[in-house]
């Protein structure tokens, strides 16, 4: 079986019941992803940004990882759910506050769209929280429909406002 090369953002804006800050939750989501044969190899710094769209929820804290995988890309985007489970997230609303956010953002390139699954993140280009640690650790990399490199798509998101975050 290949390997594939994976993008996954990971972030969270609420602390865990046991009081854990949403880094230290992602960190621990992050060491749970090689025992669902997602090897991470590129992790960015942690980033903290204002939610989207605007609210009074606190900001979020946010990574990106390149990784590989055998699985295909549904059993990925499944694993991340599951892990999301395992921490403590629960979906219920669009855009709320939540303790933990697996997302994938490419499968090797793979352009795909269904009830289950779209890729590449159909939103992520729009989101400087994903396109600036993306572009920390993965300079070259060329969004699949829009034949866009991620310098060229940061250059249109300058209105958002990000910081690095420095380890807890």
């Amino acid at each position: 079986m290949s390997h594939k090369k994976i993008i996954v953002a990971i972030g969270g804006n609420l602390h865990s019941k046991n009081g854990l800050h949403p880094v230290e939750i992602c960190q621990e989501a992050i060491k749970s992803l090689k025992s669902m044969s997602i090897i991470v190899e590129k992790q960015s710094s942690w980033y903290r940004s204002d939610p989207i769209p605007k609210s009074d929820q606190p900001k979020f804290f946010n990574s990106v990882l390149v990784a590989s995988t055998t699985l295909n890309e549904l059993d990925v985007l499944n694993s991340l759910h599951v892990i999301e489970k395992k921490f403590g997230r629960i979906r219920k609303n669009i855009n709320e506050a939540r303790i933990i956010d697996l997302d994938l953002i490419d499968y090797s390139s793979k352009i795909h769209d269904s009830k289950d699954i779209i890729l590449p993140h159909p939103r992520a280009h729009l989101r400087r929280f994903v396109m600036q640690p993306l572009y920390e650790i993965e300079k070259k990399w060329i969004h699949p429909i829009l034949k866009t490199n991620v310098e060229e798509i940061l250059k249109q998101l300058d209105q958002q406002e990000l910081e690095l975050f420095s380890e807890l």
